[in-house]
């Protein structure tokens, strides 16, 4: 493998990575969006997501400007790990072939 090849599989793994973490980044403006427009839709979402569980017995929505944030940069940075782990995971099985 040549210093190009190298190069181009640590560049794939941080696109990835970046991408990964800028969709999840905009699915979660839209979310909380949704959940402060539309909060009983949301919950009702919620409760279809996780198999009928009643969320509703973990309380209301409590959308603080702390929780947007800590929730988005937290999911953010997870969704950034997740991505690499991903395109370094697809370099190992592309090296195989």
């Amino acid at each position: 493998m040549d210093k190009k090849e190298v190069k181009s599989m640590k560049t794939d793994k941080i696109t990835m990575a970046n991408t990964f973490a800028l969709t999840v980044g905009i699915v979660w403006l839209i979310c909380a969006a949704l959940v402060l427009v539309f909060p009983i839709f949301t919950l009702s979402t919620t409760r279809w997501w996780m198999h009928g569980m009643n969320v509703g017995m973990m309380g209301g929505w409590g959308m603080t400007s702390g929780n947007f944030l800590l929730g988005g940069i937290t999911l953010v940075v997870s969704a950034w790990v997740t991505g690499w782990i991903f395109g370094w995971s697809w370099g190992q099985m592309d090296k195989k072939k």
